[in-house]
C-alpha cells in the first residue's frame, strides 16, 4: 500500500515539475528575433501612417485657403507635431534595441562584456526618458523609465529568460501608454491623437457643409458636394490608418508576453499584417486626388 502511494506521489511531483519546466521555458532565438522584426516593421508603419495623415491634412489646408481673408500659421498646423512624433520614435527605437540586446543574450556564444553593454542600454533608454520629448508625455516617460531601470538592474544576470520575464509588465506598460497616444477612452473621455485629427477632418467638412448652404445656384453645388465627399474620404482614410497603428502596436505587447512565458511566438501574421496596411494606405493616398474647386 506505501509502495503504491509512493509511486503515485512520484508520478504527481513528475507532473508538477514538467509543467514547472514548460511555464518557465526560456524564450527562444527566433521569438525574439521575430519580435524585433516586428518592432522594426511598426517603425515603418508610423512613418508611413504619420506621413500620410499630415499629407492629408496639409492638403486639407491648402485646399481651405482658397476661402481664407489672410494666411495665419495657426490655420496650418499639421495633424500630428513634430515632437510629438519624435517621442514616439524615440520610444520604438528603445524597444528595438532592446530586443537586440536580447538576442545577444541568446546568442549560443555569449559575448564577452555583454552584461555591461545591457546595462549600459537600461540607462540610456532611462536616460531617453527624461529628456524634454516626453515633457508633455509624462505617462510614456514613466514607463520608459521603469522598462530602462529594469533593464540596468537585470543585466548582470546575463539572461534574456529572467529579463523578458522581469521587463514583460513595463514593456507592455511602454506599448500601452504608446496606444494611448493614439486613443485613450480610460477617463471615460476619448483623447489622444485619433480624435484631434478626426475632429479636424470633420470641421472641415462642417465648413464645406456651410458653404453649400450658401451656394447661390444648384450648378455650385455638385462641386461644393464633390470636396466635402473628398474631405470624408480622407478622413476615414486617416482613422483607419491611425486605429490599424493602434492595433498593431497592442499586437505588440501581446506578442511579447507570449514569448516572456516561453510560448509558441511567431509574428510572422502581424509583420505581414502591417506590410498589406502600409501598401493599402500608400494605395489610398495615391487614389485620393483633390477635389476641383
Amino acid at each position: 500500500m506505501l509502495t503504491r502511494l509512493s509511486e503515485r506521489f512520484a508520478v504527481l511531483i513528475l507532473i508538477v515539475l514538467a509543467g514547472a519546466i514548460y511555464g518557465c521555458a526560456s524564450p527562444t532565438p527566433k521569438a525574439v528575433a521575430d519580435w524585433h522584426d516586428a518592432v522594426v516593421a511598426v517603425r515603418e508603419q508610423s512613418g508611413t501612417t504619420f506621413r500620410g495623415v499630415n499629407n492629408l491634412v496639409r492638403e486639407a489646408q491648402l485646399k481651405r485657403a482658397a476661402n481664407l481673408p489672410n494666411l495665419r500659421e495657426s490655420d496650418f498646423h499639421p495633424g500630428l507635431d513634430a515632437e510629438a512624433i519624435a517621442a514616439w520614435n524615440r520610444a520604438l527605437d528603445s524597444l528595438a534595441a532592446y530586443s537586440a540586446a536580447l538576442s545577444t543574450l541568446l546568442s549560443p556564444e555569449l559575448p564577452a562584456g555583454v552584461g555591461d553593454s545591457t546595462k549600459r542600454l537600461g540607462e540610456s533608454i532611462a536616460a531617453t526618458s527624461k529628456s524634454e520629448l516626453f515633457t508633455k508625455r509624462p505617462g510614456l516617460a514613466s514607463a520608459l523609465g521603469k522598462l530602462g531601470t529594469k533593464l540596468a538592474s537585470l543585466a548582470a544576470s546575463q539572461s534574456a529568460k529572467s529579463i523578458m520575464a522581469e521587463t514583460d509588465k513595463d514593456v507592455s506598460e511602454v506599448l500601452d501608454q504608446m496606444a494611448r497616444m493614439i486613443n485613450d477612452d480610460s477617463g471615460g473621455k476619448e483623447t489622444g491623437v485619433y480624435q484631434t485629427v478626426h475632429a479636424n477632418w470633420t470641421l472641415q467638412a462642417d465648413e464645406i457643409r456651410t458653404e453649400f448652404l450658401r451656394a447661390q445656384s444648384p450648378a455650385d453645388k455638385p462641386k461644393v458636394a464633390a470636396r466635402y465627399a473628398a474631405v470624408l474620404e480622407q478622413r476615414d482614410a486617416a482613422d483607419a490608418a491611425l486605429l490599424g497603428l493602434r492595433h498593431s502596436i497592442l499586437e505588440l505587447a501581446a506578442a511579447h508576453s507570449r514569448a516572456a512565458a516561453g510560448g509558441p511566438m511567431d509574428t510572422s501574421a502581424l509583420i505581414d499584417n502591417i506590410r498589406e496596411q502600409i501598401a493599402f494606405f500608400k494605395g489610398l493616398l495615391g487614389d485620393l486626388k483633390p477635389a476641383k474647386n
